[in-house]
């Protein structure tokens, strides 16, 4: 080899080391942590014992009056409520994880989107409590006298069903993690846990002047034993609105714990957010003000 190349080859800097191996994905990340998060849930004691009770009044026989169509409340109670128990202690859990860390591997804004469908578990109990139970009436209806009566179309039935017991099952997790994000202390879900059942009590069409109102509730009754002897009635509104608002209350309460994080905030977290909340506003009067006009009393004493 001559000596002007060895010269040549001796200048030629080396090549350029392989970049290192990209971090992964953000969707990889958010499909990991979900997954974690998922099992985390699947072993909480809260939600296996609203697991258990929501199976439980799905395998018994439909009652003669109302069929399936009172037993909504064991799994709103059950997986909604005690779910926001349980989605608050994740989310304050997941919080000290991340702080014990030092610096967090993860943003929080894609920890709450991995809590966030991790509640999902609890909405899949929902839906098969929901097809369980839709099963139970065609296996059994109401009586004439029971409720629901007359000429309620099936979608009205259905989305009684859908929204008192798998939205809730879907709606109380959420709302969970709200509160884990902004009141992370101790003993605050349960507080408010007894608070909001309180007030979905009062706002049950207990008292004339709130039932139009009341679909504004996250959980309402659609009608009631009135009278002496018993009448059923049938409220007023609307519930296949009042589903579309629950699933615009949803979509807030992911918005809003994701708005814990400053990161998150931005263009499209504020455009969500007025789209949502005005969604919410039309769907709930929709919900009051479509579907049954007046109270219906059922002619056949129960």
């Amino acid at each position: 080899m001559r000596a002007a190349d060895v010269t040549a080859a001796a200048a030629t800097p080396p090549p350029a080391a392989a970049p290192a191996p990209p971090v992964a994905a953000a969707g990889s990340v958010l499909r990991r942590l979900t997954g974690l998060e998922l099992r985390r849930y699947a072993r909480h004691p809260l939600f296996l014992i609203g697991a258990v009770l929501s199976a439980a009044v799905a395998a018994a026989p439909p009652d003669h009056d109302t069929s399936t169509f009172f037993n909504p409340i064991v799994p709103a109670a059950a997986l909604g409520v005690l779910g926001l128990v349980a989605t608050a202690s994740l989310t304050r859990s997941a919080q000290v994880l991340r702080e014990s860390a030092g610096a967090a591997p993860v943003p929080e804004r894609t920890q709450t989107a991995a809590l966030a469908l991790a509640c999902l578990l609890p909405f899949a109990v929902g839906v098969a409590w929901f097809g369980l139970s839709v099963w139970g009436y065609h296996r059994q209806p109401p009586a004439p006298e029971g409720f629901p009566f007359g000429d309620v179309s099936s979608s009205w039935k259905w989305a009684l069903l859908f929204g008192e017991g798998a939205m809730a099952a879907l709606g109380g997790p959420l709302l969970g993690i709200v509160i884990g994000r902004w009141w992370p202390r101790r003993g605050v879900a349960p507080m408010l846990a007894v608070l909001l059942v309180a007030v979905v009590i009062v706002m049950q069409g207990l008292f004339d002047p709130l039932i139009r109102v009341r679909v504004v509730m996250p959980f309402t009754y659609w009608g009631g034993p009135h009278g002496d002897p018993g009448h059923w009635r049938i409220l007023t509104g609307s519930p296949q609105w009042w589903v579309a608002y629950l699933v615009c209350l949803c979509g807030l309460a992911v918005v809003g714990a994701l708005w814990h994080d400053p990161g998150a905030r931005g263009r499209r977290l504020y455009a969500a957010s007025l789209a949502l909340l005005l969604a919410a506003v039309v769907t709930c009067g929709l919900a009051m003000f479509t579907g049954v006009g007046n109270v219906l009393t059922n002619p056949l004493p129960s």
